[in-house]
């Protein structure tokens, strides 16, 4: 009985801990009462954890806690109005590089026109790419700029998805300056009309997306992404291959 009785404030000290870095994920740490910041995503009130001489933190209702991913926003999935509002543009499609080859490694990421030295697409991901810039096509979306990292694997989808790319390095480099533009490009309007694409790394998306954990956005998928000025942006859907098909096969186009 006294071992169970020294694991329970344990328990709800991971608890608190895992509930606490959904509200403060690419932002800092709220003040007790205070609500999680507004840049990225914003969180709803859900359900609250307690432990023992702590006061209660809110959970988002969209927030699930896992033993791999740990706590993570669920984004939705795309329903069946999105294809019509994607037409509008505004919009910026943040794609995650299609599927690769992890046979292969990065053995060097400072030549990025070597390709065989880097994680390339497999033929899975090929097609993929495919797929997706089919569906894409289908849909009439407004295509505007198809910016990608200069890695072979995300310039490979973003020709193969929509044939053509602009490389920034920005998609691909870390530290504050590359960071500070990737957040610009999320939360500033595309020119009008249009849909910005963006074709990079989970590595550089998970700081300034709140909530998105390691490999909860799969290769070949996207974030939907509503920019809203100001440094501020909101993440309407998680959309895979599969999800722009079925979208492609339900939604024609009226023009």
């Amino acid at each position: 009985m006294t071992y169970r009785g020294r694991w329970i404030p344990w328990i709800g000290a991971v608890a608190l801990g895992l509930a606490t870095s959904v509200a403060i994920a690419g932002g800092t740490a709220p003040t007790p009462g205070s609500t999680a910041p507004t840049t990225g995503v914003s969180a709803a009130s859900g359900a609250s954890v307690t432990a023992p001489g702590t006061k209660a933190v809110s959970l988002p209702d969209t927030a699930v806690i896992d033993s791999v991913k740990g706590a993570h926003r669920v984004f939705p999935r795309p329903g069946p109005d999105l294809p019509a509002k994607l037409r509008q543009g505004g919009y910026v499609l943040v794609f995650r590089h299609s599927i690769t080859d992890w046979g292969q490694r990065d053995a060097d990421v400072t030549n990025f026109e070597d390709r065989t030295t880097q994680r390339n697409l497999s033929a899975e991901g090929e097609a993929a790419a495919r797929s997706l810039g089919q569906s894409i096509a289908t849909l009439g979306l407004p295509i505007g700029r198809v910016l990608s990292s200069p890695m072979w694997r995300c310039r490979d989808t973003a020709q193969l998805a929509f044939g053509r790319h602009e490389t920034s390095i920005d998609l691909f480099q870390r530290g504050s300056q590359s960071r500070a533009v990737r957040v610009d490009l999320l939360s500033t309007p595309p020119e009008k009309g249009k849909d910005l694409v963006l074709v990079t790394h989970q590595d550089v998306i998970i700081p300034i997306v709140a909530g998105l954990a390691r490999d909860q956005l799969k290769e070949a998928e996207a974030l939907v992404v509503k920019p809203l000025g100001n440094k501020k942006f909101e993440v309407v859907a998680q959309i895979g291959p599969e999800d722009w098909a079925r979208l492609a096969a339900a939604d024609k186009p009226t023009h």
